[in-house]
């Protein structure tokens, strides 16, 4: 009991203390946190009433600037890549612009990944083109320089001339090496020559992959006469979490050079593409595009 009372007048006279404020010491208001905001994309629209620029980015979000009362105006840059600074309003998420400037680039500018990134796959790729008939090619080179996955994508530009954000995924081929390159072009429409060519060495997290079947039909094993009679060849990949999508676009890809000449058919349409896949448990949904439709004979239908 001794302890006790010896402690408690301790506490509570520690207690008063913590509690009690000295009288006139003036208390220090808390600063608010002011957050810069930038935002890099295309000059898509231009209020003169409000003074507010619409500025669209390479992920496909929009975002709405407050144009700095001295800036002049940017009504006939429609199309122009901008960069802007300022601070987010609250009330209306429009960014206050503070700085703006207009950005003379090449024909393609690669936003992401950026030079030096170690990436998985499937890759994401975004940023934007002025290019003719707003189509870009991209392929991809291993660490001796061999392309070893190529194809190409579409701008969404609004008119001739203008740059227009671009966004697509690529699913890495297997790499003995983590080091590539992914290279984003055009082709000359007059003599096929390369243009814009805009390198981004990258590096693969890991060199794992990941391994699953396709299924084609084929003419000497009965696929003729019975339309669900399909037969599996192996597909291996870098590794990737996605094994589902990937498979569905191996599978558009339909045979390859080697297994067409084995016998080895697709009677899906080559203009069909994914538009999403969602598995839920034991069950897939694959919702594709309208080129699926495109069919003809009774194997494709069935198809």
């Amino acid at each position: 009991m001794r302890k006790i009372w010896l402690i408690l007048p301790i506490v509570a006279a520690l207690g008063v203390g913590c509690l009690t404020q000295t009288p006139g010491l003036p208390v220090e208001p808390t600063e608010p946190v002011v957050q810069v905001q930038e935002v890099f994309g295309v000059l898509d629209g231009w209020d003169e009433a409000s003074g507010v620029a619409r500025v669209r980015t390479s992920g496909g979000g929009v975002e709405e600037v407050r144009w700095p009362s001295g800036a002049s105006s940017p009504s006939d840059r429609m199309g122009s890549l901008v960069r802007a600074s300022g601070v987010r309003d609250g009330a209306t998420l429009q960014i206050v612009g503070e700085t703006v400037s207009f950005e003379e680039r090449g024909a393609i500018v690669v936003v992401s990944p950026v030079a030096g990134a170690t990436v998985t796959s499937p890759l994401q790729v975004q940023g934007f083109g002025r290019v003719f008939e707003q189509t870009l090619d991209w392929r991809v080179k291993d660490v001796t320089g061999s392309v070893v996955a190529q194809g190409y994508a579409m701008t969404d530009a609004r008119d001739i001339g203008q740059y227009g954000p671009f966004q697509f995924e690529i699913f890495l081929p297997a790499l003995a090496d983590q080091s590539f390159v992914l290279e984003v072009l055009t082709y000359s429409a007059q003599d096929g020559s390369e243009q814009d060519v805009v390198t981004v060495p990258l590096r693969l997290l890991s060199t794992a992959t990941s391994t699953f079947d396709v299924y084609f039909s084929h003419a000497q094993k009965g696929s003729n006469e019975d339309c669900t009679r399909t037969f599996a060849v192996s597909r291996t990949v870098a590794q990737t979490s996605a094994v589902g999508r990937a498979a569905i676009l191996e599978l558009l890809e339909g045979p390859t050079l080697e297994e067409a000449a084995q016998g080895y058919a697709t009677n899906i349409p080559a203009q069909a593409g994914l538009r999403s896949l969602v598995i839920s448990g034991e069950t897939a949904k694959a919702d594709f595009d309208s080129g699926l439709s495109a069919v003809a004979g009774s194997c494709r239908v069935t198809a």
